[in-house]
């Protein structure tokens, strides 16, 4: 059997091998190019007057978070997800996603809710959305959201009609789970994000990726400073240098009104106090070093940061930031796309989960040949729980040759001969690591081509 290999697409950062076994580096091989095109340069926007110093500032209507985290939250959406009244479990046939089709059927996705409780005697709330592999993705939400936030919705769909299984959760003092909601508060939500990932160290279930977006990314990156269980992160709008974006919204003498009074009180509009700012709160974001963090990362562990060009919030300078101090990092902008990723949570599944596709093109000059071929490795494949798509039949290739009878007396006498050789293409959808090798152990007969993409 002849085969040759190329690679068309990305193996993407949180990407799972569905199965018990994970392919040889030989069997596949991935390119990795998802570097960032070149930033347009910023212009810093003219900083706002200051308030006084009695004043107390109110709440920007731009922030890093959406949505004040409430108990009984709402997706950004509008669209509220169903959940058991009680913590068991309950399946619901979901299609592939309104907003991450895959193929026109659908597939049932168990959702567990979880409680966990944490080294502080707190109780985490979460869902695990159970979509066929053993290894899951924790994502993370960021500063004042909750696991209900419309990015975590969007990739949470994205990674399930992958077969990838998901546990999104509220850190304490956000959404559903106990706590008091805290500003700063980085590494209590790392341990937090700790306790989620021993839960299921516990029940033997591997925690293989962790995605964050905004303060979450941060969260993220923090952890795997920190810990060696993980082999992938993923920091979606990020911030690198944490004592940016505090005047946005403390106001410029921030310093001075914390030391006079030892806490702010951030209000809305309409007065209402939405949270407090204590002292030793600011001073646990001002002491984070990101830099020093991101070169403590394991070299091992891999690394994605996914920023959005037109970024309000977080300036998408940072994204190069953490691509100057980390070591194995993959960097991907995406044009356009704002801190919230509006318009482009596309776009944004798309960096994240992939469509993954192994595409097997076949070529023979004998019919039967082709044809058992064909359903060879239809049967191989589905034997995985894969699924196929063909064979397709492609134009029959034919070439001719003319040959003088004789080259006197008949030469106007020719013999044409014909060699057709006949095509068939199948595409084979969510492989896994069984399918590639159920794939490589398979006997095609000599006269039959194969060529493979990734």
């Amino acid at each position: 059997m002849a085969v040759s290999t190329s690679a068309s697409s990305t193996l993407p950062l949180l990407s799972l091998h569905r199965a018990a076994g994970n392919p040889s580096p030989a069997a596949l091989s991935f390119t990795s190019s998802l570097r960032a095109p070149l930033l347009r340069s910023r212009v810093a926007a003219a900083a706002s007057a200051a308030p006084p110093a009695e004043a107390i500032p109110e709440m920007p209507e731009e922030t890093e978070g959406t949505g004040i985290p409430m108990p009984s939250s709402i997706g950004d959406d509008g669209e509220q997800l169903l959940f058991g009244a009680t913590d068991g479990k309950e399946t619901f046939t979901r299609p592939c996603a309104q907003l991450y089709s895959s193929l026109s059927d659908s597939f049932n996705v168990s959702q567990e809710k979880i409680v966990i409780m944490n080294s502080y005697g707190e109780k985490i709330v979460g869902l695990l959305h159970e979509a066929g592999s053993k290894d899951i993705v924790v994502l993370c939400h960021g500063f004042r959201s909750s696991k209900e936030g419309r990015n975590i919705l969007n990739l949470t769909d994205a990674l399930t009609s992958e077969k990838i299984s998901v546990f999104r959760f509220d850190f304490t003092g956000n959404g559903e789970s106990e706590g008091v909601f805290q500003y700063g508060n980085y590494y209590k939500e790392v341990d937090d994000l700790c306790d989620v990932i021993l839960h299921f160290k516990k029940h033997k279930r591997d925690t293989r990726g962790i995605a964050g977006h905004s303060k979450g990314g941060n969260v993220v990156v923090l952890y795997a400073s920190i810990h060696r269980d993980v082999a992938s992160i993923t920091n979606m709008s990020g911030r690198f240098d944490l004592r940016r974006g505090i005047a946005d919204r403390l106001g410029s003498d921030y310093m001075e009104r914390i030391k006079h009074y030892s806490f702010i009180d951030v209000r809305d509009k309409t007065g209402r106090s939405i949270y407090r700012v204590t002292k030793e709160s600011l001073m646990d974001r001002l002491k984070i070093d990101m830099q020093r963090a991101c070169t403590s990362i394991d070299p091992n562990c891999r690394v994605l940061t996914v920023h959005g060009s037109d970024d309000d919030i977080v300036p998408s300078e940072d994204a190069l930031e953490f691509d100057k101090y980390i070591m194995n990092h993959e960097l991907c902008i995406i044009e356009g796309a704002d801190h919230r990723y509006t318009s482009h949570h596309r776009e944004l599944a798309n960096v994240l989960a992939p469509k993954q596709k192994i595409r097997i093109k076949l070529r023979s000059y004998w019919v039967p040949l082709i044809e058992d071929s064909c359903k060879k490795i239809i049967e191989a494949a589905k034997t995985t729980n894969a699924k196929t798509m063909g064979p397709v039949p492609l134009p029959t290739k034919r070439r001719i040759y003319c040959v003088l009878n004789s080259p006197h007396v008949h030469k106007d006498s020719r013999f044409h001969f014909e060699i057709r050789t006949h095509q068939r293409l199948i595409d084979i959808m969510y492989p896994t690591a069984q399918t590639i090798d159920s794939l490589m152990q398979l006997q095609l007969p000599a006269g039959v081509d194969v060529e493979v993409k990734l």
